[in-house]
């Protein structure tokens, strides 16, 4: 008569507990492979956008600006578009007339918004009435080649940064020659 069978051996139970530990840790190093990989690419979608969100914005105003003049707070760059005169009652404007009333400010600052203040907010406007353009911008450049009061042309570099837990991501994007329509 045989003797029956009622369990496994110790040596059955340590090689299925090793494969399973095995295909566990494979499974879990795939996981966390994953996952930064997942991260990597949002914060480079994310920094990309930012990135170029900031430039077309400012890129749109020098465009269509009467005017634009490179002032400095120290090391920081402003940048202020003059726009052109519209007329009175009508929806038209003077490309030879400067808006005094319509100049707006491309700077970087805390978030308060005050011109001069350590941060990497990027603000657009004057006084009272300014609005966050971006955030996680680490540098904001203008160039001109011309040493008058006003230019009619800049390049402009806007840098954005990002801190991910799996380092620090960039994204520097240049906009080389912007000309004004209106000068």
């Amino acid at each position: 008569m045989k003797p029956s069978r009622h369990g496994f051996t110790l040596l059955e139970v340590i090689i299925v507990s090793g494969i399973m530990v095995f295909m566990l840790a494979s499974i879990g190093a795939m996981c966390i492979s994953s996952m930064r990989s997942y991260d990597r690419a949002t914060t480079r979608t994310f920094t990309d956008t930012d990135a170029a969100t900031a430039l077309q914005r400012i890129v749109s105003d020098v465009r269509e600006a009467r005017r634009i003049k490179l002032l400095a707070d120290g090391n920081k760059p402003r940048l202020r578009i003059i726009m052109p005169k519209v007329e009175d009652g009508h929806e038209y404007y003077d490309r030879y007339k400067d808006d005094t009333a319509h100049q707006y400010d491309y700077y970087l600052s805390d978030s308060t918004g005050v011109p001069g203040h350590d941060g990497t907010w990027m603000w657009r406007g004057k006084s009272n009435d300014r609005r966050v353009v971006a955030k996680n911008v680490s540098a904001l450049e203008f160039e001109t080649d011309s040493d008058q009061n006003y230019q009619n042309y800049v390049k402009i570099t806007v840098i954005v940064r990002q801190q991910t837990p799996t380092g620090l991501r960039e994204t520097k994007l240049t906009q080389r020659v912007v000309y004004l329509r209106n000068f």
